[in-house]
Formats: structure tokens, sequence, C-alpha cells
């Protein structure tokens, strides 16, 4: 194993011979690109479905621009949907033009049963080259990172009853998030949770889940310094005395660190 990238549900393998001479009878297959594919354009796929070799099922492009979870729970986006049939075992075959050019990496598939039903996803081969040329180079993706940990929005909606946003759960000492002023959830001295800043924008774009935020710093690379925007639970006496707790919204610039950035994960 080269590499792997669970989060776009790929990993690059080696084959050779144990004297590490190339297998002559390996020939690559021919890559294509991704961009400007359309609905109705023919596809094939080609895989093991339930374990039988060298199977070819034909169909069209039924769909482009879709997104499925990967098996980290991050999103794929700009997947390639498809109704050639896509079963149990065509994981990581190619699905391939009518000219027979790599267009995608079949990844999954969309079945109350788990065989096909006419719909299933492919990376698509320019997200998959630009992986594997990574994976080849570097034996790892390097991704960008706030640097803060995140409450899934579900329980949070369920727990805390928010509507919209990503809270934050902790910001790491010592990272940019940290010396942007970004809050964290945090017990008082007398034993009270404040809640901590929750994200609602990056760069002017709505983030409603973990998903949108995921996407939302894909478009950037370590190093670079993004808007982020918080609504900042803070708690405000009611003319009755009573404690109210109004959202305050806040943009702050933070530079985005490295996956690897060993300031982030060694604390």
């Amino acid at each position: 194993v080269v590499g792997v990238d669970p989060t776009k549900d790929i990993a690059v393998l080696k084959v050779e011979k144990e004297d590490n001479t190339p297998i002559k009878q390996l020939r690559p297959i021919q890559l294509g690109t991704s961009t400007g594919l359309r609905v109705g354009q023919g596809s094939l796929a080609i895989g093991n479905p339930f374990g039988l070799d060298h199977t070819l099922t034909t169909g069209v492009i039924s769909g482009i621009g879709r997104e499925v979870k990967s098996p980290s729970g991050r999103p794929i986006s700009n997947v390639i949907q498809t109704d050639a049939a896509i079963n149990p075992g065509n994981s990581g075959g190619p699905l391939l033009d009518s000219s027979g050019k790599v267009i995608g990496m079949a990844t999954a598939i969309y079945s109350p049963s788990g065989a096909s039903a006419g719909v299933g996803f492919a990376i698509p081969s320019d997200t998959v080259n630009y992986i594997v040329t990574q994976l080849i180079e570097n034996g790892q993706i390097v991704r960008p990172l706030l640097g803060v940990s995140i409450l899934d929005s579900k329980q949070s909606r369920q727990a805390l009853g928010i509507t919209k946003g990503v809270l934050i759960l902790e910001v790491k000492p010592g990272t940019p998030a940290a010396a942007a002023g970004l809050k964290g959830l945090r017990r008082t001295d007398s034993g009270i949770i404040e809640i901590g800043d929750i994200i609602i924008a990056v760069e002017g774009k709505p983030i409603e889940n973990e998903g949108d935020l995921f996407k939302a710093i894909e478009d950037y690379k370590p190093g670079d310094i993004i808007k982020v925007t918080v609504n900042r639970p803070q708690i405000e006496i009611t003319e009755e005395g009573e404690p109210d707790i109004k959202l305050k919204e806040i943009t702050f610039a933070v530079k985005l660190i490295a996956s690897d950035d060993s300031t982030f994960l060694q604390k």
C-alpha cells in the first residue's frame, strides 16, 4: 500500500514481482477527464460484482455534481451518478466513457436492498488523478484544517437546539484559530457549561452543517487566511433581572493549518 485517503475513499497499491521487476502483463488504462461530462453520455463500469470478475456493465451518466459520504464521514463532492449496474465488488473499479477512457472510479450505490437499483456513484477521474499523484509523491494527503474540534450537527440540534451552523467544541491551543480568538465549549468555575462559537459562514458561504464546513475549507490550502463568521452566545440581563442568551455575529481572520501539523496533532 503506497498511501490511502479515506476522505475520498481512495487507496494506491503497488503491484510488483518479488524481484521488484515490472509485471509486463499489466497495461495502464488510458485516463480521461471528468471535466465537461454531460447527463446522457454513455458509461461503462468494470469490476468484480459479487466476486464475478471481468464483469462489464453499460449505461449512461444519469447525474453530475452529486455528493456522497466517504468512509471517514466527510462528503465527497462532484460525484458522477450512473445507471450502469454497480454492485458490491465494483468499488475501486473504473467507470469508462464510450471511448474507453477512465472518467471515474466506482465508490458507492444507492439501494434499499444492497443490490444495484440503477443509482451508482463514481469519484471523478480528475479528483482521483490529483489524489493518486499526491499519494505516490508524498504517501499522504495534506489538507487544510481550522484547528478546532466540532460537534456533529445532529447532536448539537438534539442536545442544544442549535438549528444552523457548526458548534466548536474545542480550539486547539497554540493554533492560529486560538490566536484569532475562536472559542470552544468551556466549563466555568461555578460548573456552568458555556456554549462555544457556532460557525455560520466561511468567506461568506453559509455553513449549515459539518459537511458544508469541510467543503468550504477544501477550497483552500494550508497557510491561507480565511474569514470565519460565528454566532457567539452572550448572556444579557433583562430589565426583569433575568439572564437572556443573545447570539452576536463576529467574523475572524483565521490561518489554516496543515493536517500533518504537529502543533495540532500533539495537543
